[in-house]
């Protein structure tokens, strides 16, 4: 049984639609990166699996529970951070966290008092008095000092300083210890390579990739500008079709850009994305020979392969134009 399942889960707000058939698996006991821009449609997702929203059409369910038919029974398996968590401000911290561990059935009263006071989080001022950072501090303590099944973080580390961030990844890290799911919405990607075990990339309401992050790990990514100022933006030959790739090229791509360096005149530059699997001793040299015999091909960047390359990858391809699957290392 997945912690999270979906199944072409579709949410329309009059002529805006902000999911578009996602389907989607998080398996339990992971911390699961979900990323995507603003507007992706992430919020509207977890907001329809806890019932908040009702899906358009489509299926989901949260540890085995329909999110249409056993909404409460959902929520009775859920911690959720919301990206707006709003508390009574005429209460004090203290008060705040009593209530929710009394409100929830996998709640805990002396957790939240842990989980604050490892955030150096004063609970004896009211709400009102408190700084955005102390807020979103009080709401993680309610939420890492639950012992629901799945936790659901929408940008947990907004507002709050490094040293807070790495305490509140590192009582993700524990959650999972502890045999909980951890869905972690977020656009800081230091945070998700850190962290996840899984993440997926969304947009235009839509699941586009969804990656383990081991499996990335002998993976990098080669971005450069092709300049046609300088000559011939065509690919080289070996290039062109994926039965004459080198061995160690899993992905190739060109595609134009108006970002960065437009040309002398006026036209727009194109981007090389390459995708390369191995050590660098084996496509170093591939890669400097390539460049020595492309002379249009410049400003060459070098990248461990980690999710926010992924991530750029898909955001640079137009919408109607799908992007091939990265193609994971072979053992």
């Amino acid at each position: 049984m997945w912690a999270i399942e979906t199944n072409r889960l579709s949410k329309r707000f009059g002529e805006v639609h902000s999911l578009v058939d996602c389907n989607l698996q998080v398996p339990q006991g992971i911390v699961f990166g979900l990323l995507g821009p603003n507007g992706a449609g992430k919020s509207t997702l977890l907001r329809s699996l806890l019932g908040f929203v009702r899906p358009t059409s489509g299926q989901g369910a949260v540890c085995g529970y329909n999110i249409l038919h056993h909404s409460l029974q959902v929520r009775q398996q859920v911690a959720y951070l919301p990206g707006d968590a709003r508390l009574y401000r005429s209460m004090r911290g203290s008060r705040i966290l009593e209530m929710f561990a009394e409100l929830h059935p996998c709640g805990s009263l002396l957790r939240s008092q842990a989980v604050a006071q490892r955030l150096d989080l004063d609970v004896s001022r009211r709400v009102a008095f408190m700084s955005t950072g102390m807020r979103q501090k009080l709401a993680l303590a309610i939420v890492l000092g639950n012992r629901a099944p799945v936790v659901i973080l929408d940008e947990p580390t907004a507002n709050l300083d490094p040293a807070v961030t790495a305490s509140v990844l590192d009582l993700v890290r524990e959650a999972r210890s502890h045999g909980q799911t951890v869905v972690l919405s977020s656009h800081i990607f230091s945070d998700i390579d850190s962290t996840c075990d899984e993440a997926a990339i969304m947009r235009s309401g839509s699941i586009v990739a969804q990656h383990r992050l081991d499996e990335l790990a002998s993976l990098h990514s080669v971005q450069a500008l092709v300049s046609k100022h300088n000559g011939p933006a065509e690919l080289p030959l070996s290039l062109r079709d994926e039965a004459t790739y080198p061995p160690f090229v899993k992905f190739c791509q060109l595609v134009t850009t108006t970002r960065n360096a437009p040309q002398p005149n006026g036209e727009p530059a194109a981007k090389l994305l390459l995708q390369l699997n191995g050590s660098g001793r084996d496509w170093l040299p591939w890669l400097a020979d390539l460049q020595a015999n492309w002379p249009a091909l410049c400003e060459l960047k070098i990248e461990r392969a980690g999710i926010r390359s992924i991530y750029d990858r898909h955001l640079s391809t137009p919408t109607n134009q799908a992007v091939p699957p990265v193609q994971e290392p072979s053992n």
